[in-house]
């Protein structure tokens, strides 16, 4: 079976990031033995494409992107060729500004996506997050669902108000939990059976202030979730009602500075096992890995490596787990590492890709 990876780039130039030298979405044919990715398809026809999420099961591709022209971003379809290359469904507003990361619910059913919401003009579109149907053939229907927050943190630079950094839904399909950065909260939902938000207040769990929730990754169980900050670099380990969708602290891990960069966290993987985490730390440019107890959900430092590149930004695994993926954006690089239990070896591939802000991976039925 062919083993396909995606990777989004930045194609314009943006006063939040650095040079913008990406041509789209790439698609690489990835060999599973030796961990190398060769490009085989691309399409160029898209901005900013920052969050990518793949529905193997339907060959269905989603990218978080921008359109010129237009007071807010966008989700796009893409129907997934049996060489890799990428057709274009249709494309819905995300009803925010600056939409940077989306999730697909386990029936397939519902993408939702979240809105950073950088400074835009007065009256801009400022969802948090939105959810969209699915159809049948991939297409993705308007939004039936968008919902606002509210409030801001104690970081006058960073948290004058809500910023949706992660969407993540809970392996069930029942709740939908949102890292706000601005407001130092994850915000809980429960999804209806017909694409319905529903706020749950009452289980909404806020960290310390000024931490900045940024990404969050759940055990595949569903009874633990994982959180990532980027202000104040910490991870937590949380534990969560499977009934009600609250959430309850385990344990929290603050990553030190080793050296005179700063420590600014990105993305957060977590081996299938459930037995590792992995964090991507930008300005520092290194990956830190943490080892989970499986009985209490403490955490532990594993290792401590560099990431291959400047400004680490996302990452995957590969669908066997030997693999780690690192979109190393301002250095225009894809780097390869292998992963053996809570370590990562030397990088085995360091490709050259414009700008990359995302990647995934997909494995196809041969033809």
């Amino acid at each position: 079976m062919p083993i396909y990876a995606f990777s989004g780039s930045l194609t314009r130039a943006a006063p939040n990031y650095g040079e913008a030298n990406g041509r789209g979405i790439t698609t690489f044919v990835f060999d599973a033995a030796a961990g190398q990715l060769e490009p085989v398809a691309e399409f160029p026809g898209i901005d900013d494409a920052n969050w990518l999420v793949v529905d193997a099961p339907r060959r269905r591709l989603y990218a978080v992107c921008e359109v010129a022209g237009t007071d807010q971003s966008w989700v796009e379809s893409f129907a997934i060729g049996a060489d890799g290359t990428l057709t274009q469904l249709n494309r819905q507003p995300t009803g925010g500004q600056t939409g940077c990361h989306a999730s697909l619910s386990p029936d397939g059913r519902f993408l939702l996506v979240a809105n950073y919401n950088a400074e835009g003009a007065l009256g801009s579109p400022d969802g948090a997050v939105a959810l969209f149907p699915v159809g049948n053939q991939g297409w993705l229907e308007s939004a039936s669902a968008s919902v606002r927050h509210d409030g801001r943190g104690p970081n006058a630079s960073r948290q004058t108000r809500s910023h949706g950094h992660c969407v993540v839904i809970s392996p069930d399909g029942r709740f939908a939990y949102v890292a706000d950065l601005g407001i130092d909260k994850i915000v809980v939902y429960a999804i209806g059976a017909q694409g319905s938000l529903v706020r749950q207040s009452a289980v909404d769990f806020p960290v310390p202030p000024g931490l900045g929730p940024r990404h969050l990754v759940f055990q595949a169980e569903g009874r633990r979730l994982f959180m990532v900050s980027e202000l104040i670099a910490t991870v937590l380990s949380l534990d969560v009602d499977p009934r009600t969708g609250a959430l309850s602290l385990v344990d929290s891990f603050a990553i030190e500075t080793t050296s005179d960069a700063v420590v600014q966290p990105s993305g957060i993987v977590l081996t299938a096992d459930g037995k590792n985490l992995f964090v991507e730390l930008r300005q520092c440019d290194e990956i830190i890995g943490l080892a989970v107890d499986p009985i209490t959900g403490k955490l532990s430092q594993s290792g401590r490596w560099p990431a291959g590149g400047a400004t680490p930004r996302d990452f995957a695994f590969s669908p066997d787990g030997r693999f780690l993926l690192v979109a190393n954006q301002d250095a225009d690089r894809i780097t390869v590492f292998p992963v053996a239990g809570d370590k990562l070896g030397e990088p085995v591939q360091q490709l050259a890709v414009g700008t990359p802000m995302a990647v995934a991976f997909a494995v196809f039925p041969s033809v």
